[in-house]
């Protein structure tokens, strides 16, 4: 075997065992994206100690009024503008949806990155994942 194609069996063979440190709990850097990622579970457990953080349900407004996480406030992914964010551009904004089939968060999170928002987190089992672990709603 050539040591050309001895480095390439090497090379392909370190591949799989490259991608098993890759998990959704894994921040932005792996994902390829700018945003970060929380588990509802340390969401709520930020929550319970009154961490500064603003929460924001992309979900449609008959969802939002079944249940939300406490403090979220309801915003469309259309809605997502300066006027409608806290004017500190690194407070903890987390964006959650409907769960991990939907994108609604994040498309808010990339609009308030875009507006210069720098602490930006998605909630990627959304409130259907919040409520399969019977966490508290509003």
């Amino acid at each position: 075997m050539s040591q050309f194609a001895r480095l390439c069996f090497v090379a392909v063979l370190a591949l799989p065992v490259a991608a098993c440190g890759t998990s959704a709990a894994n921040t932005a850097d792996s994902q390829g994206e700018a945003f970060k990622r929380i588990s509802a579970a340390d969401l709520n457990s930020k929550l319970a100690a009154k961490a500064p953080i603003f929460v924001f349900d992309d979900n449609g407004d008959e969802r939002y009024a079944q249940g939300h996480v406490p403090t979220a406030k309801h915003l469309k992914v259309d809605e997502v503008t300066a006027a409608a964010l806290p004017a500190d551009k690194a407070a903890m904004l987390v964006f959650y949806c409907a769960g991990e089939k939907c994108s609604a968060c994040h498309h808010a999170a990339e609009a308030a990155i875009e507006l210069g928002y720098s602490n930006v987190w998605i909630m990627p089992e959304g409130i259907k994942g919040w409520e399969a672990q019977h966490l508290p709603v509003e």
